[in-house]
This record gives C-alpha cells, structure tokens and sequence, in this order.
C-alpha cells in the first residue's frame, strides 16, 4: 500500500470537504398508507429472518394508494 503523504502545515483538507449536516434516518412507517404498510412489512420480515433482502411494493397495495 502506498504511504500516505500528510501536510506540512497542520491543516486538514478532508474537513473542507465534509458536510456537517446529519443524514436522515429510514422512512420507516412516515407516510401515507403504502408507505406504512411495506415498512411495516419490512420490520416483521427484518424481525424474523436473517437475510431478508428488500422489501417491495406489493401490485395490490400501489391500487389502494390511488
């Protein structure tokens, strides 16, 4: 691995570059009732699996929604 070249006078550049802002967390159950029912779906599936991959909108739940 190459060696890493530090600066000479003490600055640190990555922090010029950094945002300080805090990311949002997930969704979760926010939002309307699509949103409500596949995150709730995917705690239960989270819960319960140890590899449960994503979670999808169900074609039955996006006709509620209209």
């Amino acid at each position: 691995m190459p060696e890493r070249h530090r600066s000479e006078d003490g600055r640190r550049e990555t922090e010029e570059y950094t945002d300080s802002t805090e990311t949002p967390d997930q969704q979760g159950r926010a939002g309307g009732t699509t949103e409500r029912q596949v995150g709730t779906r995917d705690l239960l599936k989270r819960a319960e699996q140890d590899r449960p991959g994503a979670t999808r909108v169900r074609k039955s739940e996006e006709k509620q929604s209209d």
